[in-house]
């Protein structure tokens, strides 16, 4: 009898306790979730945090409105209303406007202090207020003719043989530079390299200014496809620099194992900079190609078109036109003969039709 009470006086007190010890348990359950929430939203601040602090850092290193050194868009914009006058102050003399491209032959921040007394000049001849155009390629400068965005432009061979064939793109003038209104490509490699012939690239780095460049990729193209090797297959990388004086210098940073370049271009800036001889060597040669022209839409103005001529024509008559000429190392321009280029039509044709 006393065993029983004693039970049920136990299960009395048990129950209690067991009441006791969920009531106790309850409170830290809700205490650990709301620990557990709280990490959850620290964690999530925190990365907000980083995100922004990063944010900052890149918005100090690039900001927003900066343009690479070496984007055409600093210089000019084709938006209607928004085009760069090569001579800002007489921007009001002339009722007119003479719009003038060059295509990045030369990088365009040497495009600019190497063309811009020739377009002024164009412009003060004219009695119309000049403007320059720079685009970032040879297709680029192609579709300001075409699409009659501008009303002449300085193109290299390939891209007005493209152009002639696509819309009759015309040959207004071309430069006569010793003599002679023909040029090369040059293929360079550094002067330590142990390449003998353009197959010993294979499998290397390779530059070009332009995939449209006569002397930066037809020319090497046309020596890989004599030989039987596939030009889209046989370098390791295939780099486009834009220009050809940055071609060179990825051949002297050795940034690249080799580069095909613009004979001209190689000429002057060796002149200027004889220690280049000693950083680079010529690995090849090309034959002769017609020099790039001057060229126009063919449905430009006709009265337009005889003022040009004539201004170009007479341009090493006059002595502030000479003078211009001499930095630019031409000695004149003239009237190209129909068959200039005549030997790079097949070789383009031969290249675009090349399986």
């Amino acid at each position: 009898m006393l065993l029983s009470v004693q039970g049920d006086c136990a299960k009395h007190i048990a129950k209690p306790m067991e009441q006791q010890d969920s009531s106790q348990q309850m409170p830290h359950g809700k205490n650990g979730n709301l620990r557990r929430v709280a990490k959850f939203f620290l964690a999530i601040i925190f990365l907000v945090g980083i995100s922004i602090a990063f944010y900052q850092v890149m918005k100090e290193i690039f900001p927003p409105n900066r343009m690479p050194k070496s984007s055409t868009n600093e210089w000019i914009s084709l938006k209607e209303g928004n085009e760069a006058s090569v001579s800002p102050d007489n921007g009001s003399e002339y009722p007119w406007t003479i719009r003038i491209a060059i295509a990045p032959i030369v990088s365009p921040e040497k495009s600019v202090e190497m063309y811009e007394s020739f377009i002024n000049y164009i412009g003060k001849q004219l009695g119309r207020n000049p403007v320059a155009l720079y685009r970032q390629t040879y297709s680029e400068t192609n579709d300001l003719i075409r699409y009659r965005q501008c009303d002449m432009a300085i193109v290299c061979t390939y891209p007005f043989i493209r152009g002639e064939r696509e819309f009759g793109m015309q040959a207004l003038v071309v430069p006569q530079i010793k003599g002679e209104i023909a040029y090369q490509s040059v293929i360079l490699v550094p002067q330590s390299s142990p390449a003998k012939t353009l197959l010993d690239l294979r499998g290397k780095r390779f530059a070009s200014a332009d995939i449209m460049s006569t002397t930066g990729w037809l020319f090497p193209a046309m020596l890989l496809m004599k030989a039987g090797e596939n030009p889209r297959r046989f370098f390791g990388e295939h780099l486009i620099t834009g220009s050809h004086d940055r071609s060179l210098q990825a051949v002297i940073d050795g940034f690249v194992d080799g580069a095909a370049v613009h004979g001209l271009v190689y000429s002057q800036i060796v002149a200027a900079d004889p220690s280049i001889l000693h950083k680079v060597r010529i690995l090849a040669k090309s034959e002769p190609f017609g020099i790039p022209p001057v060229v126009i839409h063919p449905d430009l103005d006709p009265q337009l078109k005889i003022q040009l001529l004539s201004v170009l024509l007479s341009m090493h008559e006059n002595a502030e036109g000479k003078s211009i000429l001499e930095k630019l190392q031409i000695e004149r321009y003239v009237v190209p003969g129909v068959d200039l280029f005549a030997s790079l039509h097949l070789a383009i044709n031969k290249l675009e039709n090349w399986r």
